[in-house]
This record gives C-alpha cells, structure tokens and sequence, in this order.
C-alpha cells in the first residue's frame, strides 16, 4: 500500500523504541522467540536531533533488521552468552547513523555481499521471502537518499549501518523547505 510520502522531522529514538515494542509484540508468537527475553541495549546519542524521514518506512526497516537479529540470535548454537540487539544512533555530519547490531550467528562474506539483493534469502522455504532487507536498502537509499550496510562475522554477529541526510544537507534541505512552506 503506497502511502502519502511526507518526508517529517523524525525523532529516531522514538521511533526505535516503537518498532522495538512492535517486534516484541509480533516476534514472540511469529517465531516462538522470547524477543522480550534478548538484551536491548540503547545507545542513543544525545546530540541528533529530529532527522528529515518517512517515519512509517523507517520504522518497516528498523522492524526488518530487528525480525532479522532475533532469528540471528534464535539460531545460534551457543548459549554460553546471552542474547544481544545494540540500537545505536549518532550525529556523524552530514548523517544521522543507526545501527542495529547483533551477536547472532552471522553471516559468510559471500551471504553478506548478496544481503541486499532481491529474493535472496538464508532462511528456511515458508520463512522469508528474500525482500525485507531489498526493500528495507530501497526505502534508505532510494527514498531517504541515505546508506545502508552491512558488517558481519560469522559465529559473531552482524551490524546495519543506516545513514540518513541530515536537515541541512542541500538535497534535504530542498525538500524540507518545501514540505514545510
């Protein structure tokens, strides 16, 4: 469903916070995960302010990676740590960051390099289609003008990297001005 798209100041810890509370709402009886259970570690930096988005899209691809850490961490063989999701956000100019890091199994080199490909999937048949992190690198890169990758070491985890334009970035700043005449 095609939604209105008003690019809006965004408060991004909020906005992890909601999808955060979605994901333990919806994870636990999709996959029988004790999302709840994990450690959610926030690491918010106190000097980004509101950043230009789309807060529904940003909140579908912070709800994509944080589905994605969750079966990471649910797959792992290895209980001797507890599970762990870090959500991070940070004034780095001319980007607000995100990350969503994870110690969950990872992923090899030659997965991490297809990650954002269409129809690309790890998981088991019935379990993914292959278009979360597709359509989730769309909505940054496309949609935001922002970046987005992808950290990863097997048996150790993985890390999203999100960039998003801050409000006085040219490209930005045109259409914000725009939106808010």
């Amino acid at each position: 469903r095609r939604s209105t798209r008003q690019m809006a100041p965004c408060d991004l810890p909020a906005l992890i916070d909601q999808a955060v509370e979605i994901a333990g709402n919806d994870f636990d009886l999709a996959i029988g995960f004790d999302f709840k259970g994990q450690a959610i570690i926030r690491q918010f930096d106190p000097a980004l302010g509101p950043v230009p988005g789309t807060a529904n899209e940003l909140e579908q691809v912070l709800l994509n990676l944080l589905k994605n850490a969750a079966q990471a961490i649910h797959q792992r063989e290895d209980d001797s740590e507890p599970g762990r999701i870090i959500l991070r956000t940070r004034l780095n100019p001319p980007w607000a960051e995100i990350q969503v890091e994870d110690n969950g199994i990872g992923m090899s080199e030659s997965v991490r390099k297809r990650t954002f490909e269409p129809f690309f999937t790890t998981k088991e048949i019935g379990q993914g289609t292959g278009l979360g992190l597709s359509v989730s690198y769309f909505i940054i890169t496309n949609n935001h003008k922002g970046q987005m990758e992808v950290q990863s070491t097997l048996g150790q985890g993985t890390c999203f990297t999100l960039r998003l334009p801050l409000a006085g970035t040219p490209l930005v700043s045109q259409e914000f001005n725009q939106l808010t005449r």
